[in-house]
């Protein structure tokens, strides 16, 4: 039994954008050292207009809002691929669609700017709900 059929949407989601002190924190956190993240010029070398926000940062919010709403004990794979770079304060609207429905549930993924690119996509794999046997009764056989 599952409590979604394909082509639901899971959610739709903006999450605010990200600024340069917690991309900074991030990076940190994560220990991730590409100053791409953080140093104005070297983004400016690599041909950015301004240092870019980390891939991961998108894919944590895709697993916040799966676990807010399908429960993280349901949650098996989350797969993201990042398609084109987000700056700091740039908003995005994430959504998460039901695909098929073969024992596991897959949901299919996306993160877009407000212009229409997309930042990020993938799929993230859930557990069906399962039916528990309903207890009748408290007295020991």
């Amino acid at each position: 039994m599952t409590d979604f059929k394909p082509g639901d949407i899971v959610f739709r989601h903006e999450v605010p954008g990200s600024s340069m002190p917690a991309i900074a924190m991030f990076s940190i956190a994560t220990e991730d050292p590409n100053p791409i993240h953080t140093n104005e010029q070297f983004a400016h070398d690599c041909g950015f207009p301004q240092v870019i926000q980390q891939g991961p940062m998108t894919t944590a919010h895709f697993a916040r809002l799966l676990a807010e709403t399908v429960g993280a004990n349901r949650l098996k794979v989350l797969d993201v691929s990042f398609t084109a770079p987000v700056f700091p304060e740039e908003p995005l609207t994430l959504t998460a669609t039901v695909g098929k429905i073969e024992g596991n549930i897959t949901i299919d993924l996306s993160a877009e700017k407000k212009d229409g690119t997309v930042t990020a996509k993938g799929f993230a794999l859930i557990a069906p709900t399962l039916s528990m046997p309903v207890r009748k009764s408290c007295k020991k056989p």
